[in-house]
């Protein structure tokens, strides 16, 4: 399969992605049922992952910095999305199967602010070395701290481990707890592990997806549907990344 690697390479290096991994999809097994590799594609084998920075200067912005990153998320989960999409056509042209994991929707609702991606994508980034989870919970790469948005492949072919660049990645350095003592809701602790529910029910908005949530008439799949039709992308907001903004790295 080294000809389909360097034909991947070369098409994420040219839609200017600088950072990808490989591994194996047996790394992830350990995942809650429901959200392993085998439980998207029984027969898969190996996992891709790839990361495009939000640029620094989104976070450095004195004014509105809060509507910036939500454009620029935006713009890059469809960018992310549309990669994965061709990306998987390379494989399957070498008679392999390929399912993208997108970079955000869609995805199930546990609850009030309890939202869990189809599989684990700073999970996939860690297993195929691109990074390690950082305290805010977030992937933290070694060039681009916590700045990188993922995306992700789950493919029945066997793939050699690869990450590209090649560099160590040692995580957040143990003495830095910039991003806790930044956050507004205490959802970081002191030993990196993250409330999610308090940190998505503070930073994230959605009127429509507000209303649904109170709603005693609608069951839970017809809120969580009605939320992939209208709340994706641009009718959600984001009002917090004081984690990320805080990061010296």
């Amino acid at each position: 399969m080294n000809e389909s690697i360097e034909e991947i390479k070369k098409f994420i290096l040219q839609n200017n992605i600088p950072v990808f991994g490989i591994s194996a999809a047996e790394s992830l097994q350990n995942e809650p049922r429901g959200y392993r590799p085998s439980d998207m594609l029984p027969q898969a084998r190996s996992i891709l992952c790839l990361g495009m920075p939000i640029p620094k200067g989104i976070f450095r912005c004195k004014e509105r910095s809060e509507w910036m990153y939500w454009r620029a998320a935006n713009v890059y989960y469809r960018k992310i999305d549309v990669v994965l999409m061709q990306a998987c056509a390379i494989i399957e042209e070498r008679d392999e199967i390929a399912v993208p994991v997108y970079s955000c929707f869609p995805y199930d609702i546990k609850g009030k602010g309890d939202f869990w991606g189809y599989m684990g994508l700073v999970k996939m980034a860690e297993a195929a070395k691109i990074g390690r989870v950082g305290k805010n919970g977030l992937l933290f790469n070694s060039k681009y701290g916590p700045r990188l948005l993922l995306g992700g492949i789950v493919t029945t072919a066997s793939l050699p481990a690869i990450a590209w660049p090649e560099r160590d990645e040692k995580g957040c350095p143990e003495d830095c707890f910039a991003c806790r003592e930044q956050c507004p809701v205490e959802a970081i602790d002191q030993i990196g592990k993250v409330d999610r529910v308090a940190c998505v029910k503070y930073s994230m908005k959605s009127p429509i997806f507000s209303n649904l949530m109170g709603s005693k008439d609608i069951n839970p799949e017809d809120i969580q549907m009605i939320n992939h039709l209208t709340a994706v992308d641009d009718h959600s907001m984001y009002r917090c990344m004081k984690c990320v903004s805080a990061c010296p790295f």
